[in-house]
């Protein structure tokens, strides 16, 4: 059964989501998706009674076999947009988790492939390390994450795509 936190009405799609920032000194992993334009942050929809540190652990262990910890919140953004895959509306609550790995070596690969790649859903998925400001130059969504990793407190944005 699944339990995500997402549901539709009146034609637009509610959202619960997490994002996962890890931090590589100025570099982030980012996801990339060869069916995409853009690059994202790994994560995945919360369920039902599971927390956003708890989801954002599981999200990335079943994306990538590797074993995290949480080491802070980042922040919230209230995401309103279309979506490029589906042309729905969105309205998300994207909650922003830091992780670190739990194994140190990992920080020194360039590419961590997707463990699931041979299911449908994740085959198009891979995580790279991108410089902060290299990222600021890319199509990155959501964009307002970039500045909140250079501040040191708790945010909440609205991202209003559709004004």
């Amino acid at each position: 059964m699944n339990n995500d936190i997402t549901y539709e009405q009146d034609g637009i799609v509610f959202n619960y989501r997490v994002a996962i920032v890890i931090r590589n000194g100025k570099k982030i992993l980012v996801q990339k998706d060869d069916r995409a334009q853009h690059l994202t942050l790994p994560g995945g929809r919360c369920s039902l009674g599971e927390s956003s540190v708890a989801t954002a652990i599981r999200e990335f262990k079943e994306e990538t076999g590797i074993d995290t910890k949480f080491k802070n919140g980042v922040g919230i953004i209230e995401n309103f947009f279309t979506s490029s895959f589906t042309e729905k509306n969105f309205h998300e609550i994207l909650m922003i988790n830091e992780l670190e790995f739990l194994d140190d070596v990992l920080y020194k690969k360039e590419i961590i492939n997707n463990i699931e790649e041979k299911k449908d859903k994740f085959k198009h998925l891979k995580y790279v390390w991108i410089n902060v400001d290299e990222l600021k130059k890319l199509i990155f969504n959501p964009i307002q994450i970039l500045d909140m990793l250079d501040k040191n407190e708790f945010q909440h944005i609205i991202n209003d795509k559709n004004e």
